[in-house]
C-alpha cells in the first residue's frame, strides 16, 4: 500500500502497492527507517497543491465515517469506553479530517506595507517538515486525528507513535490513511515503547516538530528534549479540573454535568471533573441528588446496550483507581454510592 510505512522496534514491515517485504532485525536505532522515510518524503508533500491535500484528507474522513460503527466497536473493545461513546469518537475523528480538508483550501497569507518605497512585504506559511506525533490511549481515534489531519493538511510528513494499549485503533487508522493517495513515506506508523521509539523521535534531528499528549512527567521530558535541539513542540498534559456549582445553579443540570464529566468515558479523560466545588446553600441538595444519580449508573461490558461505564483500559489503570479510592478513605472520605454491576 503506497503512502505509508509501519515499523516495530525489532521488525519492520514496508508495504508498497500490495507487496510485503519483511526486513531482518538489526541493531539500527528504533524508528530510524520510519523517520528516514518521512524525512525523504517531506519535500515532495510540501510541494503538493492544497487541492491534493484536501482530496486526500476528505477521502480519509469519508472512509472513517462510512465505517464508524465497525471502528467504534473496535475502539470500545480495545479502550473500554461504551459503544455509543466509541462510535461518537470515531465520528468526531472522521469530521476532523473533513474539516482540515477544507482548511487545506483556506490557507492565507498577508501583504503588508513597507516603510521603504517600492518594496512590498508578503507573508506566507510553509510546512515545518516532519512532525512526530505521540498520542495517548484514552482517545485513540480522535486525538491522533486532531494531530495528523492538520499536519498533513499543511504539507508536513508524519511519524505517528500511538500508545501501546491501543495498537488496533492505530493500525485501523493507518490502514485508512494508506488508501488516501499520499506519496510513499508521507505517513508512518511507528509502534513500540515510549522509552525506546518515543525517545528516538525526540532525539532525532530529522523530526522538526513534536506534538505530544500525555502525562505531565513525560511531557516535561518531551519539552526538555525538544528545547535542547530547538525543535518546535506542542504539549497537552493532564488536567485537574474543578467544577464549580453556585447556589443559583439549575440543580438537575449541574448534577448531570458532574456525573457525565466525572464518570463517562470511564472517567479516562483529562477534561474530567475530578473536583466539585459546591456553594453551601445548594450543597446538601446537590449531594443527595448526586448520590441518587450515581447509584443509577450501570457498569457493564462496553458493548452491552445500556452500559454507562465500561471497563478501564488496563489492569494497571484499575490498580491506580483502587489505590486512589483507598487514599480517599484514609483521608476521611466515605462511600456515598455504589453503582450497579
Amino acid at each position: 500500500m503506497a503512502g505509508w510505512r509501519h515499523q516495530r522496534r525489532q521488525h519492520q514491515s514496508v508495504r508498497h502497492h500490495g507487496h510485503h517485504r519483511p526486513l531482518r532485525p538489526g541493531r539500527r536505532r528504533p524508528g530510524g527507517r520510519s523517520i528516514a522515510a518521512a524525512h525523504a518524503a517531506a519535500p515532495l508533500w510540501a510541494r503538493s497543491t492544497p487541492q491534493q491535500r484536501a482530496d486526500a484528507l476528505d477521502k480519509i474522513g469519508s472512509e472513517i465515517l462510512a465505517r464508524r460503527e465497525e471502528l467504534g466497536a473496535l475502539l470500545s473493545r480495545e479502550e473500554g469506553k461504551t459503544l455509543p461513546e466509541g462510535i461518537g469518537e470515531v465520528t468526531r475523528a472522521g469530521n476532523i479530517f473533513k474539516f482540515f480538508a477544507g482548511e487545506a483550501l483556506r490557507q492565507r497569507g498577508d501583504k503588508l506595507a513597507s516603510v521603504r518605497p517600492g518594496v512590498e512585504i508578503d507573508v506566507t506559511r510553509e510546512p515545518v517538515g516532519t512532525v512526530g506525533i505521540i498520542a495517548p490511549w484514552n482517545f485513540p481515534m480522535a486525538i491522533p486525528a486532531w494531530k495528523i489531519a492538520p499536519a498533513l493538511a499543511f504539507g508536513n510528513a508524519v511519524v505517528f507513535k500511538p500508545a501501546e494499549l491501543v495498537p488496533g485503533c492505530a493500525w485501523a487508522l493507518a490502514e485508512i490513511i494508506s488508501r488516501a493517495g499520499l506519496p510513499t513515506g508521507t505517513f508512518n506508523l511507528l509502534m513500540g515503547r515510549g522509552s525506546q521509539v518515543g525517545q528516538a523521535m525526540l532525539d532525532d534531528r530529522r523530526i522538526d516538530a513534536i506534538s505530544f499528549t500525555g502525562s505531565v512527567a513525560t511531557g516535561t521530558r518531551v519539552a526538555q528534549a525538544a528545547a535542547q535541539r530547538l525543535a518546535k513542540v506542542q504539549l497537552e498534559m493532564g488536567g485537574k479540573n474543578p467544577m464549580v456549582v453556585l447556589n443559583d445553579a439549575d440543580l438537575d443540570l449541574a448534577v448531570e454535568c458532574a456525573v457525565q464529566s466525572a464518570f463517562f468515558s470511564t472517567g479516562q479523560r483529562c477534561t474530567a471533573s475530578s473536583r466539585l466545588i459546591v456553594e453551601e446553600g445548594i450543597y446538601a441538595r446537590f449531594i443527595k441528588r448526586m448520590q441518587e444519580r450515581t447509584v443509577a449508573l450501570r457498569i457493564d461490558h462496553a458493548l452491552t446496550a445500556g452500559t454507562d461505564i465500561g471497563p478501564v483500559a488496563s489492569a494497571d489503570q484499575l490498580e491506580q483507581d483502587l489505590r486512589y479510592l483507598a487514599i480517599g478513605q484514609q483521608e476521611g472520605a466515605r462511600w456515598c454510592a455504589a453503582a450497579r454491576w
